[in-house]
């Protein structure tokens, strides 16, 4: 029983580590991850290097595949890069495997107890942050030295050296163990490190650990499929591409298992020659089982993106109603997600014309236009966004300021539906009289819908300038107007007096939303996004 409970502790502590850990690297590493991959768009060596560093500083390649998918979808990196990085951040995830191999336990004990004491203590981030992942470190090894030690007397147990031979008898068994392990994890390095604990208490060696360290990139594609659902085109794609590298590495390694154990000398043979004893030596066949594939995988990738497309083709259409950029998966970065608002802002703000007539918010509407359901989904996300994640100070202001856009854009629909209300009520003769007023509405809104969209401060500046209602073209403008009023019958003149009354409405909305966005860039020169 006794040796139970030391079991039970060292997998619960090593259960809580890697919890604590992957969840202090994604927010200590997601704003740094964006900036690093943002600069992997040339070639695909520095791609290569940074899905290297992603994977290292993530320890999770289905997280760092889903931060792509948010970046992909928003233009922020290329499918190609993106596809690269994936592959080999497989390899960089591989680092924290060989902790667990050195013999670093007398210092164990003491980073555990000085990142505790740090994170308690120490309030300012990004030091809590980084204290909390060194802090999840140093409980993943103590949670495996306690499992070690938890199973050392069971090595001389005869029920449990026959349970480890009939497990690992077979090496298609071996392979399933791996999997079901990885997949209990939802880690493949967690099962890896858990393994290569189990060969430093000698309860078997690297010929029978093999086949089950192949069979661990596999254990994250259910967790993939459930995160996927909803995804589409190339973001489906780029999830896929990570399950097809996981399924080739294991098919590729395990027929090079079979291969040397017709006489061949592979894999084994060479971490045979390594020393370290067992535990290093698995260390190396979890590296080698993602960098041979990686890289024997790379010079095809063009090829596999094809075979995904028969599969899952790019969308034939994108519905006006539901979000292009704004995915589920984009809330677990919020950098990712911050970055990503504004893109759905500056669409929902594009998509506004005034050739409808009916108000964005019309009463009578048996559907909700598709206007205020996209709004209400942005409205939504970033709602989740704040729910779901502690925000930083920084980060809290700047879901503010979407959120205080998204407000203006919305009114700005319903005077802008106003406006075009009061265009088709004018009299057919009044129509050239408007144009000039109506074309100014609609070219700021355009002009508007793309500085939103790329929070380039030069077309944030141009949009503010241009919207400007009381510049002497506008004015001159708007007086032609009025004058022209009297042409037309004392109707006539109502509907056009209430077309400037919505004109002016509408404006200064568009004008409203170009102050509060130089007011972002001024508060943030030189920042990428706002």
């Amino acid at each position: 029983m006794f040796i139970f409970n030391g079991v039970i502790l060292g997998l619960g502590l090593f259960f809580l580590g890697l919890q604590l850990t992957g969840q202090n690297m994604r927010a200590l590493s997601g704003g740094g991850l964006r900036q690093l991959v943002r600069g992997a768009t040339g070639t695909p060596w520095v791609s290569g290097v940074c899905g290297l560093v992603a994977g290292a500083l993530m320890q999770s390649a289905t997280a760092v595949t889903f931060i792509l998918v948010s970046m992909v979808g928003s233009g922020l990196i290329k499918s190609a890069s993106a596809r690269v990085i994936v592959v080999w951040c497989n390899v960089g995830l591989t680092a924290l495997a060989f902790l667990a191999a050195f013999n670093i336990h007398p210092i164990v004990a003491f980073v555990v107890g000085v990142a505790g004491i740090a994170m308690g203590s120490v309030r300012r981030k990004p030091w809590n942050t980084i204290a909390g992942a060194v802090l999840g470190v140093g409980i993943i090894l103590f949670g495996l030295e306690q499992l070690g030690a938890g199973l050392a007397p069971l090595k001389d147990e005869a029920w449990f050296r026959q349970a480890i031979e009939v497990a690992l008898s077979s090496p298609l068994q071996a392979f399933g163990i791996g999997i079901a392990a990885a997949a209990l994890l939802q880690s493949n390095t967690g099962a890896a490190m858990v393994l290569i604990t189990l060969a430093a208490g000698g309860a078997f060696g690297v010929a029978e650990a093999a086949p089950a360290i192949y069979g661990t990139n596999l254990g994250a594609i259910a967790l993939r499929a459930f995160l996927a659902r909803g995804l589409s085109g190339s973001a489906i794609r780029l999830v896929r591409m990570e399950d097809l590298f996981c399924v080739f590495s294991g098919l590729l390694m395990m027929a090079l298992f079979f291969l040397e154990r017709a006489g061949v000398p592979l894999v084994q043979a060479f971490v045979y020659s390594l020393h370290g004893g067992e535990a290093m030596r698995l260390a190396a066949v979890f590296l080698l089982s993602n960098l041979i594939p990686a890289v024997a995988l790379s010079p095809f990738l063009p090829h596999c993106e094809s075979l995904l497309k028969r599969f899952w083709p790019s969308d034939a259409a994108e519905r006006p109603d539901q979000p292009k950029f704004l995915r589920s998966q984009a809330l677990a970065d919020p950098e990712t997600a911050l970055d990503l608002i504004p893109k759905e802002l500056g669409r929902l703000f594009g998509s506004l014309s005034l050739e409808s007539k009916a108000s964005v918010n019309d009463s009578d509407s048996h559907e909700m236009p598709a206007f205020m359901q996209l709004g209400a989904a942005i409205e939504g996300f970033c709602v989740r966004l704040a729910s779901e994640n502690p925000l930083s100070q920084t980060q809290s202001l700047r879901l503010q300021r979407c959120r205080a856009w998204l407000h203006t854009i919305r009114h700005i629909g319903e005077a802008s539906g106003e406006l075009a209300a009061s265009r088709a009520a004018l009299p057919p003769s009044a129509e050239p009289c408007a144009k000039g007023l109506l074309d100014w509405i609609q070219a700021n809104i355009l002009l508007g819908a793309d500085a939103t969209a790329s929070m380039d401060p030069q077309k944030i500046q141009e949009f503010f300038e241009s919207s400007k209602q009381k510049v002497p073209a506008v004015r001159a403008m708007r007086q032609s107007f009025l004058e022209s009023c009297g042409a037309f019958s004392p109707a006539g003149n109502l509907e056009m007096s209430s077309l400037v009354d919505n004109f002016d409405i509408t404006a200064w909305l568009i004008h409203r939303l170009s102050k509060l966005q130089v007011k972002a860039i001024q508060a943030a020169p030189g920042a990428v996004g706002f």
